[in-house]
């Protein structure tokens, strides 16, 4: 039988995918998904007894074609030999990664940085370093109380850059977390974490992922996904992570004033479906936020310390911080 199926882009065997062409499958799936839907509605007559009938689960056509096709982009992701992983590394550990692409991929590594946020739990507000962060995208800034008794701001969006973090309704989606407009947010989010900490990603520590106390409140009220909605603050809620790296380090000054991010990782493949990573302890800390960092990753029982608080006390101690690396590892093929 002969296959008369045309390509949304054409691509001979050897071609590299560009971006001009990924952008334009993107906007043709997303054409004819949306036609489809359309073909499709139009061909019901008749809905008896619907209270409804616009919508499935209460979504209408937009936000349907939308989900579809972010599912269906998720797919050629992984169809076309793209995968994304968040990793802990331990000192001299090598992690295999069983990625299954048939072929040595490119491989990009990124530091998940620490950084301070709110953490609200347990009725209690803390500030805290974490990896990952739930918020809304308006606790711009925060206050929380401080070891010496009184209360700071912690700017959770960068006051003079632009905006960070993931629409968190992107992340369920790209997780395949299920969920319909019954589903209250706090066990939402729970399901949110089960699926993102399952292989292939590692399971991070519990003082590494929080959220905020607009999440605290909005859970304890146990808000549905359509009270969300429709209040407006769907959109609002943000996952935030901060992968970096350094190109072209030039430090040269002794001491170093700054490391590159990330230090001392190697790779190798193994064969043409796994490929190795580790790293050489200690991982270095730059000073300042990344020196406040170590102290709180070392010993998350105690507060965090407060900026102007710092001193250099417990620098030739190696504890969790100098033991572990965060990594997002990225594969191309």
């Amino acid at each position: 039988m002969t296959d008369t199926t045309v390509p949304y882009v054409e691509q001979a065997p050897g071609d590299i995918l560009t971006a001009d062409a990924w952008n334009e499958m993107q906007r043709k799936i997303h054409a004819d998904i949306e036609a489809s839907s359309q073909a499709a509605a139009a061909s019901v007559t008749h809905v008896a007894n619907a209270d409804d009938a616009a919508h499935l689960e209460g979504k209408d056509l937009a936000a349907l074609t939308d989900e579809v096709t972010k599912r269906v982009l998720d797919d050629v992701r992984g169809r076309t030999g793209y995968q994304q992983l968040f990793k802990v590394l331990k000192a001299d550990e090598p992690t295999i990664i069983e990625h299954g692409l048939g072929t040595m991929p490119l491989v990009d590594l990124y530091k998940l940085e620490y950084f301070e946020v709110a953490c609200h739990e347990d009725e209690e507000m803390r500030a805290s370093f974490a990896t990952f962060y739930l918020v809304n995208r308006e606790e711009r800034r925060v206050r929380v109380p401080t070891a010496s008794g009184g209360r700071r701001s912690i700017d959770i969006q960068p006051p003079d850059g632009p905006e960070i973090g993931i629409p968190f309704a992107d992340m369920l989606t790209r997780y395949k977390v299920p969920y319909t407009d019954k589903t209250n947010l706090d066990d939402l989010e729970t399901e949110f974490w089960k699926a993102f900490f399952k292989a292939p990603n590692d399971r991070f520590n519990d003082d590494q992922y929080c959220h905020s106390p607009w999440f605290e409140r909005c859970c304890s009220e146990q808000h549905s996904v359509k009270r969300l909605k429709d209040q407006g603050d769907w959109n609002d809620m943000l996952f935030i992570v901060q992968p970096r790296k350094t190109v072209n380090f030039t430090d040269t000054t002794t001491p170093a004033a700054r490391f590159p991010q990330p230090a001392n990782v190697f790779v190798q493949h193994l064969d043409n479906n796994r490929t190795a990573v580790w790293f050489r302890p200690p991982t270095p800390h730059d000073p300042g936020d990344d020196a406040r960092a170590r102290a709180y990753i070392n010993d998350p029982s105690s507060p965090v310390i407060d900026p102007d608080n710092l001193s250099t006390d417990g620098d030739d101690i190696q504890g969790r911080f100098e033991r572990e690396l965060k990594l997002m590892v990225l594969l191309k093929v």
